[in-house]
């Protein structure tokens, strides 16, 4: 177990320097201690991970999985800071709602005690802080070549996560409308405004930003189960499989929600494509456009293609297999983090 606690990271006075130098040095030992997963390509955990979000893209985004895979993945990262780095301090998320209209002044990115600045190094690498020129490995292919973990902050893309979307989210009467909603402009809001490798839905995870945004995102999430526990601790629902440009059956997700994909033209409009981004193809992606390959649907014991308590969450063997009811209640079981 975990034993963990979410805090916040954004206003720079929620953790105490020290902390989040620890924190900041948990990651940069992940990104130099050997795999150990026997992945082929992966050099590092940090491309363990990588590897375990790029491989099932379609089955844990635009599909009733989102929240709770995203959950899995997050605790798989602060288990591997404890149990592989020692760490044992908070886990930071970022309050994006608080840096809305400041992105670039906010401390997350300060270079001392943050994730560092923009991307103004060579081709839009980071280039200060503590994961300047950060090389990743994995492309959305799975083949491997060495390329920088790259940023272009905007404030029109974080805009997304104004309280107005927030309140709107909350205010969700089910599962499939919290989900839709929050994958929609809060989920768009952290990877737009950050740009680069996080507007791609495939590598984002190779920027450390990634875990603290979507630590934010869950924390949405267990804000809208407290106001309902007795039922929201077991409310599931939604498809497996993500189809259409959008990736939601017909274009949109099941009760409502953004029109398609919330990183291009057809949902977030508030997002400002990274240079070379294809608008005309907002998913210029391989893998999302293919057919459910049933080597994934069939393992995740749903009996069918409605998302239930007992579909499987894996991680290509980083940590044990486990199912969407141990995730749904944080606070306990292999999440086990107490947020604050």
């Amino acid at each position: 177990m975990l034993a963990l606690v979410l805090l916040v990271l954004g206003c720079g006075t929620d953790l105490t320097s020290a902390e989040k130098l620890g924190y900041l040095n948990a990651d940069l030992c992940l990104m130099s201690t050997p795999a150990r997963s026997g992945i082929a390509g992966a050099k590092t955990l940090w491309d363990e991970l990588q590897y375990a979000h790029i491989i099932q893209v379609p089955y844990v985004h635009f599909v009733g999985a989102f929240l709770p895979f995203h959950r899995y993945f997050m605790a798989i990262h602060a288990h591997l800071l404890k149990a592989e780095c020692n760490y044992a301090g908070p886990i930071p998320y970022w309050n994006e709602t608080a840096d809305v209209g400041n992105i670039n002044g906010s401390a997350i990115f300060d270079v001392e005690t943050g994730f560092g600045g923009n991307g103004t190094g060579a081709g839009g690498c980071i280039a200060d802080g503590p994961f300047a020129d950060l090389t990743l490995h994995f492309k959305e292919d799975l083949n491997t070549t060495d390329y920088c973990v790259t940023r272009s902050l905007n404030d029109r893309g974080l805009s997304s996560a104004s309280q107005e979307n927030i309140d709107t989210c909350l205010a969700a009467k089910s599962f499939t409308e919290i989900w839709s909603c929050l994958e929609g402009r809060p989920h768009g809001a952290g990877h737009g405004g950050v740009s680069g490798t996080m507007v791609n839905l495939f590598l984002s995870p190779g920027d450390p930003i990634f875990y603290l945004h979507h630590g934010f995102l869950d924390k949405l999430w267990w804000d809208w189960q407290v106001l309902n526990l007795t039922t929201r601790l077991t409310e599931i629902g939604g498809n497996n499989t993500a189809s259409g440009r959008g990736g939601f059956p017909g274009g949109g997700p099941p009760g409502g929600g953004f029109p398609g994909n919330p990183f291009g033209p057809g949902g977030n409009s508030s997002f400002v494509p990274p240079p070379g981004f294809n608008t005309s193809n907002p998913f210029p992606f391989p893998g999302l456009g293919m057919e459910p390959n049933k080597a994934f649907t069939d393992y995740f014991y749903d009996g069918g293609n409605i998302t239930t308590l007992n579909h499987t969450l894996w991680s290509v063997g980083i940590v044990q297999n486990i199912t969407i009811g141990d995730v749904m209640d944080p606070r306990s079981g292999f999440v086990c983090i107490e947020y604050l």
